[in-house]
């Protein structure tokens, strides 16, 4: 007869665990920073080095600041459409200005709501400009006046930065994601999610793998990159916590073989594989 397992025990065999690191003191990022050389000083000061199997997230803030993509709203003269639509939507026409800038149509304009979709395929308000955390460097309160547009090309970005990584620290480029947050049209509150990354895989095709009881999976596709954003949206926060790098450890040993199977097969799909293509959008 085999002996029933101690309470507990099966529990601690299939136990899982994720390490989630916001790197502590990360500075004010400027434009023309090194963000390779403050993330490596970061984790110095927290006693931590990269390791293989590393994955780092960050906030899309400081990727797009270092990157120079800030804006005064001073230097922006609103067209008449943009004039137009900032009196349905009742924001600043400057700022509505950069908005349709960045897109490439308009989803919905409502009071307080600009939905695009930008050039880089994304919907979301306001094309993801931010003025939350922008400051300004002029003397004056027009100076003060900041907006932050994303990143050019954010899977670009991610690679160049985990290659930079990996330069300086003299280890293999680590897996990177950048993350931003983003509201969602049936659901309230934002989460976090990928609109960058490099050495995972974005998405996870488990099509044809087999559940717990060997039933096939038919239709099961996991949104990776934004699952781990998500994630590391926790520890960053949303407010004045200036945590917007985190450190992500263990990820490989808590996949199970068909997860790892999936991911190696994917491992290069940047974040721009997330976006559903217009063909298969039932609500476009």
């Amino acid at each position: 007869m085999t002996a029933e397992p101690a309470p507990g025990a099966r529990d601690e065999a299939t136990a899982a665990e994720l390490r989630l690191i916001a790197l502590p003191d990360f500075p004010v990022v400027q434009p023309g920073d090194d963000l390779a050389a403050l993330t490596l000083a970061a984790l110095s000061r927290a006693g931590l080095a990269l390791r293989a199997g590393d994955l780092l997230v960050y906030a899309q803030k400081i990727v797009s600041k270092a990157e120079g993509r800030q804006v005064a709203l001073s230097s922006v003269s609103p067209s008449a459409r943009a004039q137009g639509l900032a009196g349905i939507v009742q924001k600043d026409a400057r700022l509505v200005e950069l908005v349709l800038r960045e897109a490439r149509r308009v989803v919905r304009a409502a009071k307080d709501v600009l939905i695009v979709e930008d050039r880089r395929g994304l919907i979301m308000a306001n094309a993801g400009i931010d003025q939350s955390n922008v400051a300004g460097s002029g003397a004056n309160a027009a100076e003060q006046e900041q907006a932050l547009l994303l990143p050019q090309d954010p899977d670009a970005s991610a690679a160049q930065l985990a290659a930079r990584l990996g330069q300086l620290s003299g280890t293999a480029a680590p897996a990177l994601i950048i993350s931003d947050s983003f509201g969602r049209p049936w659901r309230l509150g934002t989460v976090g999610v990928a609109i960058g990354c490099a050495g995972l895989a974005s998405l996870l095709d488990l099509r044809g793998q087999q559940d717990l009881f060997g039933r096939t999976l038919r239709v099961t596709v996991v949104g990776h990159a934004d699952e781990l954003a998500a994630a590391a949206s926790l520890v960053m926060g949303q407010a004045d916590e200036g945590r917007p790098v985190v450190l992500v450890r263990g990820l490989g040993a808590l996949q199970s073989a068909a997860t790892r199977a999936a991911s190696a097969s994917e491992h290069h799909r940047p974040a721009s594989a997330l976006i559903r293509p217009a063909a298969e959008d039932l609500f476009r």
